[in-house]
């Protein structure tokens, strides 16, 4: 391909690849859609619920939970969490003494006093600043639309960013659901985040 091709080529390649920026950007924003798929399990009414008030809260009149709009205009914001289960204090235990033997196997005792001393993990850090363990979030959002400009844009979660939202908890609060709304605000929050940072999108009036 010649340089002059390649020149007048590139325009329509960068207009293939930001639909969803492009419709996302408008203002007025445009109403997201939203449906949450939660893992199986007990209290699964309850996280929805959380989830829910969450993402109402933060999203505000960006946010359509009812499906009002007709399909084909519709841009569906679909929440899927994979695991959400906390790191237990056994295995961070069992990391730290496997660690340890590793490095006394490789005859390395400054591998195996940093093992012993060194910093904890990122998630056991997030631990003491917190109170409490919380679940390790795992999963990715749907930008999706079928209408016309159609468009199918994922984003991930990753648990590390979404356990830095969260807040440390009294322990009556811990009791209390306190846990769970603060997974779903952060959840809600860094989703928030990944829609600003990537297509520009920001709830009206926010």
């Amino acid at each position: 391909m010649t340089s002059k091709a390649l020149i007048l080529l590139t325009p329509l390649l960068l207009a293939c690849g930001r639909p969803a920026a492009d419709v996302l950007r408008q203002q007025p924003a445009p109403v997201l859609s939203l449906e949450l798929s939660l893992p199986e399990g007990p209290g699964q009414a309850e996280l929805k619920r959380a989830y829910l008030a969450a993402f109402r809260e933060r999203f505000g009149r960006g946010l359509d939970t009812e499906a009002t709009a007709p399909a084909p205009e519709r841009i569906q914001l679909i929440v899927m969490i994979g695991s959400r289960s906390p790191h237990s204090e056994s295995d961070a235990r069992r990391d730290r003494t496997a660690d340890q033997l590793t490095s006394v196997a490789a005859g390395s005792p400054f591998g195996l006093i940093h093992s012993a001393v060194g910093p904890k993990s990122n998630y056991e850090q997030q631990v003491d600043r917190l109170g409490y363990r919380p679940g390790s979030i795992t999963g990715q959002a749907l930008v999706l639309r079928t209408g016309k400009p159609s468009f199918q844009e994922y984003l991930r979660l990753d648990p590390l960013p979404i356990i830095r939202r969260m807040h440390p908890l009294g322990e009556e609060a811990r009791n209390h659901g306190g846990i769970e709304a603060e997974e779903a605000d952060a959840v809600a929050r860094e989703i928030l985040a990944l829609l600003k940072e990537k297509f520009g999108w920001v709830p009206p009036n926010a």
